[in-house]
């Protein structure tokens, strides 16, 4: 297909065209960088999935890089909210077992929003370099951060001792992510879509179940 040069674009706010088609380039990005990482996609292909010229792509980001650092933004800005709206809950008057409840629910929801990033995380902190750096920095530290005033604030309000995160935090992390990383794995083993409603709210009950012994007394 032949592409029609883009004019430069002018001072102002952005066209709702322009933002749209940068927000499926960098969903389009994140589902292709999840699949075959980082040096397994080419800007081509991005923009195939997407359903945009490969020069708009290059329009909206100036390298391959740039673009990496976009789509995982994304995620980082939803991790960002639902760290505010747990320090939020924590604040507020409520029974510890429903507190740990809502949050358990919530990280599994949101484990089931973002599937790509345990891809990602994976595959990129296994080989170190520059990317693997940056989730370390804004993905990594700051999931393992709030994991652990989650826990700490829900054991406080519960009134028992102060629990070890350093065990719990991996712990939750494993499983509120795993079943969505081998999603297809687990389909063909038990005939189960873990992206479906009912298996979503049944994993965050179990995750709730799991951690009421551990923070909560008996």
């Amino acid at each position: 297909m032949n592409s029609v040069p883009l004019e430069p674009r002018k001072p102002g706010r952005p066209s709702k065209s322009s933002i749209d088609a940068s927000l499926h380039i960098r969903k389009a990005a994140l589902q292709a960088f999840a699949r075959a990482g980082f040096n397994g996609v080419s800007i081509a292909e991005i923009a195939k999935m997407a359903g945009v010229a490969k020069p708009l792509v290059h329009y909206h980001y100036a390298s391959k890089d740039v673009l990496w650092e976009a789509a995982l933004e994304d995620a980082v800005a939803d991790l960002r909210a639902e760290v505010a709206q747990f320090q939020g809950a924590l604040a507020a008057p409520a029974a510890a077992p429903d507190l740990l409840r809502m949050v358990a629910r919530q990280l599994v929801y949101f484990a089931a929003r973002h599937p790509e990033l345990v891809h990602i995380v994976v595959d990129e902190t296994g080989k170190g370099g520059a990317r693997a750096q940056w989730l370390r920095t804004h993905l990594l530290a700051p999931g393992y951060a709030m994991g652990k005033t989650l826990l700490e604030g829900l054991a406080h309000l519960a009134g028992t001792r102060e629990p070890a995160v350093e065990h719990l935090v991996p712990m939750v992390l494993g499983i509120m992510n795993f079943p969505f990383m081998d999603a297809e794995i687990i389909r063909d083993a038990y005939g189960v879509d873990v992206y479906s409603k009912d298996y979503v709210e049944h994993h965050g009950e179990l995750l709730f179940q799991v951690l009421c012994p551990l923070l909560l007394p008996t």
